[in-house]
């Protein structure tokens, strides 16, 4: 049987939409239960409720204490669990494929009858604030929010998932109760099972552990399009290293050439191969860590480069690591490059894929982007498909010079860096 063949989607009366793929040669399943709502939906004011309301839905249910949620699938061998992020929050188990109807019964408990009591919010709320303490003092993470606040200044992208003490500190039980009833609603759900499971015995048990759910209030409008703002933010700390963030806008998850991007992104610095490592790391040694990445929005992205120096080789790292994308918009790839970097993206994936749980997300994300499924076959002969002149074309395109944005946290002088010199590099 073909992967298309294994994979089945239902949308239920209540607009939940319910994917699965079966996966007969395994004995474990991935259930998530995704609200298609993140920190991006969220008003200044609001930032940081959708990563508290997904820890306080653990603190209790009208039926579950929240050490009777602790210990539910922990007692049968699974694990539940839980993340935001900027368009989306997922909450998922792990089981084995027998335990599908307790998977089910737990993330359909947590998600629609959680109590979000006020004196459950007081005791979460300082381990909220620990967290936000966390990432503010690792500059390494925090580099990346302050990347997203150069790219995005304004608007919500820009915002902190973990959202800000100050508002952490007012939130309150009815602000909680309020967001939770306008933003975990059936049209905002996503279903997602994959693993060894039947399809319509995931619409059985869903349908009988909510047989009453409907959404009747109208859609609100989607959020609105970031515009983007290629700025400069700089977060001075006392720190060995500097921590260091290069920017440029994307493109959305569902862009013609997301596929072309990957490949790029893959020969920048998406490995130990990748041109970044080997000429700032293998070749110079003026980094440990030296990295780019991808992040794919409904209706934009951004691609990063970030690089952790000593203070004294901020200025050439960042020399190197224009030069080498700037390399990408003037020189076409040499076709052992192309190649390599296919097979290396293609390898990750097919890697990944042995993973229900990455499956489950992949399942998930498809339906997060507005896209259909697409089976391996498929997304390898995409990828087979780009050639050395799009990822050229695209280069030249997202990296060009007026689009970059830089963040960065350490111990840096003022004058040690100059945006507008640095774009001249692309140039």
């Amino acid at each position: 049987m073909s992967q298309a063949e294994l994979y089945r989607r239902t949308i239920l009366p209540s607009g939940v939409i319910l994917v699965t793929e079966s996966l007969p040669h395994v004995r474990s399943l991935a259930a998530g239960l995704w609200i298609t709502t993140g920190s991006r939906h969220e008003s200044r004011q609001q930032n940081g409720l959708s990563h508290l309301l997904e820890h306080m839905v653990f603190k209790g249910t009208r039926r579950r204490s929240a050490q009777e949620i602790a210990h539910y699938l922990e007692s049968l061998g699974g694990h539940l669990d839980a993340f935001t992020s900027k368009e989306e929050t997922c909450f998922y188990a792990r089981t084995l494929d027998e335990h599908l109807p307790q998977a089910l019964d737990i993330l359909t408990d947590i998600v629609t009858q959680p109590k979000l009591s006020a004196e459950d919010l007081e005791k979460e709320r300082q381990v909220i604030l620990e967290e936000i303490k966390s990432v503010h003092d690792t500059p390494d993470d925090l580099v990346h929010d302050l990347l997203a606040q150069a790219l995005f200044d304004g608007h919500p992208l820009s915002y902190p998932v973990l959202g800000s003490s100050a508002n952490c500190r007012r939130f309150d039980a009815g602000t909680l109760r309020q967001f939770w009833s306008d933003h975990y609603r059936p049209q905002n759900f996503i279903l997602a099972v994959a693993g060894n499971v039947d399809h319509d015995q995931v619409v059985d048990i869903w349908s009988r552990l909510l047989p009453e759910i409907r959404d009747t209030a109208s859609t609100p409008p989607g959020p609105l399009a970031p515009r983007y703002t290629s700025g400069f933010r700089i977060k001075r700390k006392r720190t060995s290293q500097v921590h260091l963030c290069l920017g440029f806008p994307g493109l959305s998850s569902c862009h013609a050439d997301r596929f072309v991007l990957l490949v790029l992104n893959a020969v920048l610095g998406g490995g130990m191969s990748s041109r970044l490592f080997q000429r700032i790391r293998e070749q110079e040694g003026l980094a440990y860590s030296v990295y780019s990445y991808l992040d794919f929005y409904r209706d934009s992205g951004l691609l990063a480069v970030y690089l952790g120096v000593a203070g004294d080789n901020v200025g050439k790292s960042l020399e190197l690591a224009l030069k080498e994308i700037g390399r990408l918009r003037r020189e076409a790839l040499p076709p052992d490059v192309l190649q390599n970097a296919k097979a290396q993206l293609k390898g990750n994936l097919m890697l990944s894929l042995e993973s229900v749980s990455n499956r489950m997300f992949r399942l998930a994300r498809s339906e997060i982007s507005r896209l259909p499924f697409l089976p391996l076959d498929k997304v390898v002969a995409l990828i087979d498909q780009v050639s050395s002149e799009q990822i050229k074309n695209l280069a030249q395109e997202l990296l060009a010079p007026e689009r970059l944005a830089l963040a960065a946290t350490g111990q840096l002088p003022p004058d040690r860096i100059d945006i507008d010199r640095l774009r001249e590099r692309l140039v």
